[in-house]
């Protein structure tokens, strides 16, 4: 055989699979009792938990009896009683109360006694005999502890040995207080431990079960089965006593039980109470029933090992395809979910886009209104016929509600990204510091205000005044979210995005769990943490947190533009805002300002065309003063049928000749037929031919004609090319009538 086996290269081939079949039979077997073994230990674990909270509750509802009962009797001892020490001494000779504390004890089968102890801690009354023996409790730890203070609730001593009966007692105490206050006397409960011992002899539990009851130090306190010599010692071991004493539930493998038995114990800390409820079974018991399907598993495989090896191969096949089909199923859930939150990201950069488009048609027709409205007053406050006193204060209330007005589509235009700003390098750590003095007056004393700056973050590229106001926002609204007081942190630090775009991280550089993010250009940014200690928001508010005119603050309180407001300064920046908020645990809001370029012919230098854009937007509503203006001829070009009303009004009585045009081709038709027409004042935003157009086509049919372009956009791209010509200047809407007529006279 051993010849045949030399030479018979096919049956070396049949002995060589037979060895790897049994040697991964082997493998299998030991895997698949290993596998036993765990999921055997991991299910008495799960039974030993399950009863020993079952067991804990007992305990706790235990002990609850027996202080419901101590503070009913503290509760009803008479009045004329409660006077002074004496007068509760007088409770000794009662034996009426004696009958009393007997019935209230026997409706409790784990109450031992109930007892009355006097001021200086002798016995009074006491449920085992009448009249109460003399016995001195003074020096009881629930004497000590309440003789001097009332904490308000009753007392749960440690464990002692009962004068009485020698046996360990629990003692559950609560102070009677006289009128001043003093001490008049105890109430206390006693329930014995070996009580306990009872209980858990009574269970009908799996054999190797054992139920102990612990201080939590480690104390014990009772067990079953029953260890008398250990019972108000220090019995758990180190290993054991560390963790009931640190934790409130949990399981472990003893190798040191009381009975020399390795045992899995489960522990569980009785709410409100230092005690702690165990229940443990050895280890042999638990793995008995393993070690019967070992033997059958070990006997099975070695009769039939070839039959074993195919199943275990066919069965791996199977595994394998099984995982392979989960985690196929895996990768497409995620793919899915990622799209769905893709998806949902590309509808709120929607939704915000309609609503930035929205508040700016908005906030373009409400300009034109101010601008109609504030021409009409103009014209009434020249007018001579307006002499009473009251006539011009409802003039002037009148103007100033033009005012609030231009500054509501301000902050409109902000969010829709097309208010107008003068960037340039800023140093928002130097800025920041700079405001620290204003926030603090702003907030007030019940606010800290803490400002951590990173010395080497660069220089950012924004609007410095309308990043103040928005920083001003943001501290007003987390001083609104701490009406109590509380801590504003405003952090600088860097951050840099490489590769495609990705989401804004706080400053810390982790992301949020829950808020809103922005998505990033490559490239550096400065961000600006304003982190508040507040209520936090809710999610539902949160998502709509930054939509114009929502607001959870009364009415009369907030407009609901702050956040939109900053929202569209870093956006319109090039950078983003990231909003995160968790109830109870305060809002931050980060924004996110690109770095400075670092060529310096990338700044705007004074004198150049790009600073004369900056200057043109930032200086469009100054009021230079005005010059004579006789015989001058203006041709003004709105489609606003109002605004062109109110403006030709008021330009007439100053006295210029004014030819009025609806449309940028009529408008082309009179410059061509008209020579004598001096300056073109046209509006921006006009069906079929902008403002901008017109002006290109009547500087190419005139090149010296002075335009004035008004806006009530910021349409820099537009703009921003004629913006650098002589003779053409951009103004926003409303401007007032006189700076109007001062812009047309300095144009001429």
């Amino acid at each position: 055989m051993l010849r045949l086996l030399r030479t018979n290269r096919p049956l070396q081939r049949i002995v060589a699979l037979g060895g790897v079949v049994l040697a991964a039979l082997c493998g299998g077997t030991a895997a698949i009792l290993d596998r036993l073994h765990d999921e055997t230990v991991a299910e008495a674990a799960l039974g030993l938990r399950t009863l020993n909270a079952s067991l804990a509750e007992q305990a706790a509802r235990t002990l609850e009896g027996i202080i419901l009962t101590v503070d009913g009797v503290a509760e009803q001892i008479p009045p004329e009683n409660r006077r002074s020490p004496e007068a509760f001494n007088r409770l000794r000779a009662d034996r009426q109360v004696y009958e009393i504390l007997k019935a209230k004890a026997s409706g409790l089968p784990q109450m031992e006694a109930l007892s009355l102890i006097a001021a200086d801690g002798s016995l009074i009354n006491f449920t085992r005999q009448f009249p109460a023996p003399a016995l001195d409790l003074s020096q009881r730890d629930y004497f000590r502890a309440l003789k001097d203070e009332d904490p308000g609730r009753v007392y749960v001593s440690r464990p002692a040995k009962s004068l009485a009966t020698g046996e360990w007692t629990l003692y559950i105490a609560r102070r009677v207080n006289g009128p001043d206050g003093g001490l008049s006397g105890l109430v206390v409960g006693a329930i014995r431990l070996s009580y306990f011992e009872e209980l858990y002899r009574s269970l009908h539990v799996t054999p190797g079960s054992g139920f102990s009851l612990w201080w939590r130090d480690g104390m014990l306190l009772a067990r079953f089965p029953a260890v008398p010599d250990k019972i108000g010692t220090i019995a758990a071991s180190p290993e054991v006593a560390e963790r009931i004493a640190h934790r409130e539930s949990g399981t472990l493998v003893s190798s040191r039980s009381l009975d020399g038995k390795d045992r899995i114990l489960s522990f569980q800390v009785l709410r409100n109470y230092p005690l702690v409820v165990g229940v443990s079974r050895t280890r042999a018991e638990v793995l008995a029933r393993w070690q019967s399907q070992a033997m059958v598993i070990a006997a099975a495989g070695l009769v039939s090992a070839m039959a074993l090896a195919l199943m275990l191969w066919a069965m791996a096949r199977q595994f394998l395809a099984y995982e392979a089909a989960n985690r196929a199923l895996g990768e497409r859930r995620q793919a899915v979910q990622a799209r769905d939150e893709a998806e949902e990201h590309v509808r709120q950069l929607q939704k915000m886009e309609a609503l930035g488009q929205l508040t700016g048609g908005v906030a373009h027709d409400f300009n034109n209104l101010l601008q109609a409205v504030r021409s009409a007053l103009h014209l009434l406050e020249a007018g001579g016929e307006v002499r009473r006193t009251e006539t011009r204060q409802a003039l002037q209330v009148a103007s100033q509600a033009v005012d609030r007005g231009a500054t509501l589509t301000q902050h409109l235009l902000a969010f829709a990204r097309r208010q107008r700003l003068a960037p340039a390098p800023v140093d928002l750590g130097a800025q920041v510091a700079g405001m620290a003095t204003l926030l603090e007056r702003t907030l007030g004393g019940a606010i800290r205000i803490r400002i951590d700056r990173d010395a080497a973050v660069p220089p950012a590229l924004v609007d410095p005044h309308q990043f103040d106001i928005a920083l001003l926002n943001l501290a007003i609204n987390a001083r609104d979210a701490m009406p109590d007081g509380g801590t504003l942190t405003i952090a600088v630090t860097g951050l840099s995005v490489e590769g495609k775009a990705a989401d804004g991280k706080a400053a810390d550089g982790k992301t949020a769990d829950e808020g809103i993010s922005p998505a990033l250009a490559p490239g550096g940014y400065v961000a600006v943490t304003v982190r508040d200690s507040g209520a936090g928001m809710p999610p539902d508010v949160l998502a709509r947190a930054c939509e114009p005119f929502f607001t959870t603050k009364p009415v009369g309180q907030g407009s609901g533009l702050g956040l939109s407001m900053v929202h569209g300064l870093t956006a319109q920046s090039g950078g983003g805002m990231r909003l995160e908020s968790h109830p109870g645990l305060g809002t931050a809001v980060t924004l996110y300002l690109p770095h400075s370029p670092a060529d310096p012919k990338d700044h705007p230098a004074p004198g150049t065309p790009a600073a004369a854009v900056s200057a043109a937007f930032a200086s469009a509503n100054a009021e230079p003063p005005p010059l004579p203006s006789g015989g001058t001829r203006i041709l003004l070009v709105e489609d606003d049928v109002l605004v062109r009303m109110a403006n030709a009004a008021v330009l007439a009585e100053a006295g210029m000749t004014v030819t009025e045009a609806a449309t940028g081709e009529e408008a082309l038709a009179l410059l061509e037929a008209d020579d004598g027409i001096g300056i073109l004042v046209t509006d921006f935003a006009m069906p079929g031919m902008t403002g901008a157009d017109l002006a290109r086509l009547a500087r190419h049919h005139r090149r010296d004609l002075p335009v004035l372009i008004v806006t009530g956009y910021a349409e820099k791209a537009e703009l921003q090319d004629l913006a650098t010509e002589p003779g053409i200047r951009i103004l926003s809407k409303p401007i007032p009538p006189p700076a109007l007529i001062g812009h047309i006279m300095a144009a001429l």
